[in-house]
């Protein structure tokens, strides 16, 4: 996901390939060269694929846990000195260029993820995917967007030609988000202030665009919830939403 904050730019994790990102920046007017930092949130290989190359090309500073760097590759770490990386904590936040981050802790099966919630001014955000379960904490409550991952539909996972392993994992406390699991997540976090959800993070094979939507939809009539101020954004695997001024 690309972030820009007082016309520098910035990437929430890097899971294409450099090639693509370029494209993809350039696509909606940003010069890759641009991007000041990117923010990890943990070493699967769809969150950092592309990490590698376009650090090479570019150098922006990476932000990840100690953790997480140690869960790279050994060509990956050959190529990242920890010189040029910045290493982050969950729950301890730091200022980088205009704005502040605050690193917290996600429930995924990796070494130390994390999520990002980025204040700038009066405004912030909350990125947060990949993560099996989530408990409430309060330093995320009532931002004014927030991107949480709506990974899939319990039903269509469980009708899946997938193994059972997998379905496990993914079901698991150390595994994704459910579309009610978002839904609920996020009715805990959103406050006065909030006015944006994205959802990120769909499964290709175990949910879809509308499922996600209705499922939130759903989630809010169910527990007698107002969303009528809230707008829901369903992110694509393939193709860039619009963007989204916060």
């Amino acid at each position: 996901m690309y972030l820009e904050i007082n016309n520098n730019g910035y990437l929430l994790d890097c899971g294409i390939s450099s090639r693509q990102i370029e494209l993809k920046l350039k696509s909606i007017g940003k010069d890759p060269s641009s991007i000041k930092g990117i923010f990890i949130t943990h070493e699967h290989q769809d969150h950092i694929a592309g990490l590698s190359s376009f650090f090479k090309k570019y150098g922006p500073t990476i932000y990840l846990t100690k953790g997480t760097y140690k869960g790279l590759s050994d060509s990956f770490r050959m190529a990242i000195s920890p010189i040029y990386c910045k290493f982050v904590k969950a729950g301890e936040s730091i200022n980088v260029d205009s704005f502040s981050v605050y690193p917290f802790e996600t429930s995924h099966d990796v070494n130390e993820p994390i999520g990002y919630k980025i204040t700038s001014m009066d405004k912030s955000i909350v990125y947060l995917t990949d993560t099996g379960t989530f408990d409430y904490n309060q330093e995320l409550s009532n931002c004014s967007a927030y991107i949480i991952e709506s990974n899939h539909e319990p039903d269509m996972l469980m009708m899946s030609n997938r193994p059972w392993p997998l379905i496990n994992r993914i079901m698991s406390k150390t595994g994704h988000l459910s579309n009610q699991a978002s839904a609920e997540v996020f009715s805990k976090l959103m406050g006065d202030k909030t006015d944006k959800v994205i959802l990120y993070h769909l499964s290709s094979e175990c949910n879809t665009k509308d499922l996600a939507k209705l499922s939130y939809e759903s989630y809010f009539r169910k527990n007698n919830l107002d969303l009528s101020s809230i707008k829901i954004i369903v992110s694509d695997k393939t193709e860039p939403t619009d963007i989204i001024e916060v």
